[in-house]
């Protein structure tokens, strides 16, 4: 399928703002995946399409973050394999799942995911991040830095 300049300086555009979206708060996708479908392309192309402009967004970010030492990166390392081992098994998945069923489905997702960003409480909740990486890590529901916590806090985890 051939696009004019006009949608492709439309899709550059969309894929801009979607860039600067997801560095700053995440969730460029809920734009790209949208744009994507819109002009035709197939859900399966659209959705590795996003994902690769997604991986250098993250990758720009991510190389800021280390370099202003926001992040370490060896506690990153058991994220990083489990995010390589989550891209196989979801490109896997989704070559399985029947691309007119895609194009049903997609949007219902994507409304679904806007609205628990846009309702959720706990989304971009550090602290819950950090316990549940800790979890990962060590197995331990909570890290040595929270057993001083309250009983009141502990129920909250």
């Amino acid at each position: 399928m051939e696009y004019g300049f006009d949608i492709l300086a439309i899709l550059f555009l969309v894929a801009i703002i979607a860039g600067i979206i997801d560095t700053i708060a995440g969730g460029g996708g809920l734009i790209t995946i949208p744009a994507l479908l819109s002009v035709g392309i197939a859900p399966t192309a659209a959705l590795a399409t996003n994902k690769m402009q997604s991986t250098f967004g993250t990758f720009t970010a991510s190389i800021y973050f280390i370099r202003k030492k926001l992040i370490n990166i060896n506690e990153m390392k058991l994220m990083i394999f489990l995010a390589f081992i989550g891209s196989i098994l979801g490109s896997w998945a989704i070559v399985q799942i029947d691309p007119s069923l895609l194009k049903i489905v997609i949007p219902f997702l994507l409304i679904a995911i806007g609205l628990y960003f846009l309702f959720s409480k706990s989304v971009g909740d550090v602290k819950k991040v950090k316990r549940f990486y800790t979890y990962l890590k060590t197995g331990e529901g909570v890290s040595k830095e929270h057993k001083g916590m309250k009983n009141a806090d502990k129920e909250k985890l």
